[in-house]
């Protein structure tokens, strides 16, 4: 009876993983549609740039209660949900209070002073441009309050193993979002997107409390001394993430500072290229981390670190091989790429250029923003928070002198490269540490796939650089089909003979994978079905 409830329990548990990152990609792809409408009707205008900059300081706000508020609250609140219901409740009507009044006081701040918050985090802006990008942070401060009040709701859906409920409304508001920009946009100019922000907002925190139980009792009042500790818990969890958390988001206000002072549209270009990696690694790296990682929690309970040694090491290997293969075919396709993805309406082929070169930027980091994320997740599997905290606030402070440094000389594309330097360097630095922690985690065989791996990827670029020399029409079609589509087939295809010629292991894996992907998970840490 014991394996029957087992292997339902896992059954489930594929199913759900296999929603998630399926709700994953919605949402991942409507996000990116987003910024589609957006270069379809502002394209790299200054008006684009005052898009990306109110959005950023927005965001960031959210973004930083999600990063606290999720590993912080996740774990006491599953615990009290163990224990009683009546403490459950109790915790929620505190955490959510004490993160209303914090959120209200930041809107409010940013409503009454939008000009000063706009002159610290944009100061090169012309003062067209700052008056330009106040209004519209004072208008997107009631969506950002409703937005931040959902990180409580997505945290405790989760604790209750309410998956999918706490996923699927952030893809109807990704979805919301692209549709009331194309209604309003014509209509309304910029400012469309504080309505549509603030509109979705309301209806995605009501959706989450909808499907939170707790939230009957939420204005309910009682004193809980047994809940007041666990509050306190919270509160002492979230302490050390504070400092971390906040250095994480730094990073990108001050590149918002930075590309303020370049021309007209720098900013935009560095916006629509990260998004382009983003959804990248979302796809991929970040989806199959989000399943791995649930499977070295297992191994870390299980104190079974030769499978955890295993899976670490396999999936390294693995987005090395997909990184390099992804990273040389979006450096080689960077202009077409572009071109497909974004040039019409306003976003003329200046803006393609400049997006593009940005994009060769964060492409050269790919495998490192890749890795990154497997490296940090297998040490908070390892119940190892503080190091990836202290490289992580390093490294930001790295970016930061970097950027500045190399937006001298290079522009907007010195604040890209500051990005990818500092990763790289955290990367390698936690790869160590790891290395230490793991004893025999990284061998000569890593530097035998690396070789074989240089000698695939030089072979596939060769290939790809000859397909690209062809002459062709200048049509949009002819450019999409000869520099694109056939370059990529053309290089893809060198690259997969290349890797069965020298016996690399990967591809089997990337196959397995795709055929059937719970079971190839398991086949990495050594588990064969």
């Amino acid at each position: 009876m014991d394996k029957i409830d087992d292997i339902s329990s896992k059954v489930t548990l594929s199913r759900t993983a296999l929603g998630l990152s399926a709700i994953a990609v919605c949402t991942k792809f409507f996000g990116f549609a987003e910024k589609l409408v957006i270069a379809h009707f502002l394209g790299t205008s200054d008006t684009a740039d005052v898009y990306f900059a109110s959005m950023g300081i927005s965001l960031s706000v959210v973004f930083l209660f999600k990063e606290l508020i999720y590993p912080s609250l996740l774990p006491v609140f599953a615990d009290c949900i163990s224990k009683s219901a009546y403490i459950s409740e109790s915790l929620f009507r505190k955490i959510f209070g004490l993160t209303a009044v914090l959120l209200f006081l930041i809107a409010v701040t940013i409503a009454i002073f939008p000009e000063f918050i706009a002159g610290a985090f944009v100061a090169g802006f012309s003062q067209q441009k700052k008056q330009m990008t106040s209004v519209l942070l004072r208008e997107l401060a009631p969506g950002l309050f409703f937005l931040g009040l959902s990180a409580v709701t997505y945290t405790v859906l989760n604790a209750q193993r309410k998956f999918l409920k706490a996923a699927w409304p952030e893809a109807a508001l990704k979805l919301f979002t692209v549709t009331g920009l194309v209604t309003l946009l014509p209509l309304l100019g910029i400012r469309a997107i504080a309505i549509v922000m603030g509109l979705g907002a309301v209806s995605y925190l009501a959706i989450q409390l909808y499907f939170t139980p707790q939230h009957r009792t939420l204005f309910k009042y009682n004193r809980d001394p047994i809940s007041k500790q666990y509050f306190r818990t919270v509160l002492l969890l979230m302490g050390p993430l504070v400092i971390g958390t906040i250095f994480s988001h730094i990073n990108g206000l001050v590149d918002n500072v930075l590309a303020s002072t370049l021309p007209d549209g720098h900013l935009s270009c560095l916006g629509y290229s990260k998004k382009v990696v983003d959804a990248i690694l979302l796809i991929g790296p970040t989806a199959l981390v989000t399943v791995v990682y649930s499977h070295l929690s297992n191994l870390e309970a299980a104190k079974d670190y030769e499978k955890i040694r295993i899976l670490i090491a396999k999936t390294f290997r693995l987005f090395l091989y997909l990184g390099l293969s992804i990273t040389f075919l979006l450096i080689g396709l960077k202009h077409p790429l572009i071109r497909l993805l974004f040039e019409r309406g306003r976003f003329n082929t200046e803006s393609t250029f400049g997006t593009s070169q940005a994009l060769m930027v964060y492409a050269s980091g790919l495998v490192t923003f890749s890795l990154e994320t497997l490296l940090v997740y297998s040490f908070f599997a390892l119940s190892n928070t503080k190091t990836p905290v202290q490289i992580g606030i390093l490294c930001a402070c790295l970016d930061i002198a970097l950027a500045i440094i190399l937006s001298r000389p290079f522009g907007y594309l010195g604040i890209a490269a500051a990005l990818v330097i500092s990763k790289t360097i955290k990367v390698m630095i936690l790869a160590v540490k790891l290395n230490r922690k793991l004893k025999r985690l990284f061998d000569f065989n890593l530097v035998y796939f690396l070789a074989k791996l240089i000698i695939t990827t030089a072979a596939s670029w060769t290939a790809l650089k000859l397909l690209l020399a062809i002459d062709n029409p200048a049509s949009f079609f002819y450019t999409v089909f000869f520099d694109l589509i056939v370059p990529a087939a053309g290089a893809l295809s060198i690259f997969i003979l290349c890797s069965y010629l020298l016996k690399i292991e990967e591809i089997k894996e990337i196959i397995f994978l795709l055929k059937y992907r719970k079971a190839a998970i398991n086949r990495l840490y050594g588990k064969e079905q």
